[in-house]
């Protein structure tokens, strides 16, 4: 399935089922840094899609074990992902990108709605760059984008 978005600069493109979940890929028509969405709730991936399709090509998993197959065969220049993520969560998906060599270096941005003190302290015991709070305000997801793409204000 193709759908063009509003502004006709980005493709909506359904891949192949991964893990018996279809990934989902926003793809810019220029060249553009990938940024890894990994949310079980598929309103959020919808919704990321929009805010951050223009800028980014971005790939979307539906549970923390598709989203660690990405990070290894993509190597995307970020990683945002949910805390609560099905088969793996977010804080074991960070772990294992910073153990393996070859994603050791991708930015990763931890989400979640309630997270308490020990919850953003574990996620940046596994490896995580930063920690938001659901619900996204999407000018500031863009702009910890931006920081920890060392983009600053402008798009990257």
């Amino acid at each position: 399935m193709h759908l063009a978005s509003a502004g006709g600069t980005s493709v909506l493109d359904r891949a192949p089922a991964l893990g018996g979940h279809t990934a989902l890929r926003v793809v810019p028509l220029r060249d553009a840094p990938t940024v890894l969405i990994a949310d079980s709730d598929a309103r959020t991936r919808v919704l990321l899609s929009f805010a951050l399709g223009t800028e980014f090509d971005v790939l979307y998993a539906a549970d923390g074990e598709q989203a660690l197959r990405l990070a290894l065969t993509e190597q995307p220049d970020l990683v945002v992902l949910d805390t609560h993520t099905r088969k793996l969560d977010g804080y074991q998906v960070t772990a294992q990108i910073r153990q393996n060599p070859m994603t050791s270096a991708i930015p990763v941005i931890l989400l979640d709605t309630h997270p308490e003190r020990i919850d953003t302290l574990r996620g940046f015991a596994a490896g995580a760059n930063d920690f938001i709070t659901k619900p996204l305000d999407s000018l500031e997801l863009l702009a910890r984008i931006h920081d920890a793409l060392g983009c600053g204000e402008s798009a990257c």
